[in-house]
């Protein structure tokens, strides 16, 4: 008899390679589990736009979609819901007919208004009758003026406030001026002495008792002086000059 064979090296056995195959093959081939997720897109839509909430890495097993308005799906209002068996959307209580559910889970509103924004949340079964949930957040905003951005228009509102305070504060300080004006001109008309008039002097010359000859007193003695006659000549008091 030829000697026993000998035992493979090491004491490891063929099967046990065969197990630790069949182990990594099994985990290897078993899916990944990915939460899906919500995207609104824009992110932040005016007034009267277009929104799309996307569904984002959903499952192939899905056979429902339920939107729900609010953070979950328990106790908050139905929007609709699509089966994907019949590809039909079965409006809810919180319905506005500008909803619509397309098959891949995506919901889009159309002519958004500031009422619309919130949370939302989309609920899942699949073919084993298990739910999942996402939340999405929807943000609506006013619309600005056409082609004018929010700061443009703060600055022209900004210029007009400057332009009407520096049009009043011109007008007060034109009137402020011109009030002045009239007060020094007032001022000065009542302390300029009252003006002589003709034929009359100053009121200072009233002390005088006797006013100046005038024109037709003069002319007598002018006269008189021109025709010298002796009676002037005798009408001197001789008396008066022995005596001196």
């Amino acid at each position: 008899m030829g000697p026993p064979s000998a035992a493979p090296h090491g004491g490891h056995r063929p099967w046990q390679g065969f197990l630790i195959t069949a182990s990594l093959l099994t985990f290897w081939d078993l899916p990944p589990t990915v939460q899906f997720t919500i995207e609104a897109l824009p992110s932040s839509a005016a007034e009267g736009k277009d929104v799309l909430l996307r569904a984002c890495n959903i499952s192939e097993t899905i056979q429902a979609y339920y939107w729900h308005k609010g953070k979950t799906a328990e106790g908050s209002p139905l929007i609709a819901g699509y089966l994907i068996d019949v590809q039909v959307n079965i409006p809810g209580t919180a319905y506005s007919g500008r909803e619509t559910i397309y098959s891949n889970g995506s919901l889009l509103f159309q002519n958004v208004t500031l009422e619309d924004a919130g949370s939302y949340t989309l609920r899942t079964i699949n073919a084993k009758y298990d739910s999942d949930q996402a939340t999405g957040q929807l943000h609506v905003h006013q619309n600005n003026v056409p082609g004018l951005p929010v700061g443009a228009v703060a600055g022209i509102v900004t210029g007009v406030l400057v332009g009407v305070a520096l049009v009043a504060a011109l007008v007060c300080f034109l009137l402020l001026a011109r009030t002045g004006r009239a007060s020094i001109r007032r001022d000065l008309r009542e302390q300029r002495p009252p003006a002589s008039t003709p034929g009359h002097g100053p009121s200072h010359r009233s002390a005088f008792s006797a006013p100046l000859p005038g024109p037709r007193t003069a002319t007598p003695l002018y006269e008189e002086l021109l025709h010298s006659d002796a009676n002037i000549y005798c009408r001197i008091d001789h008396k008066a000059d022995v005596v001196s």
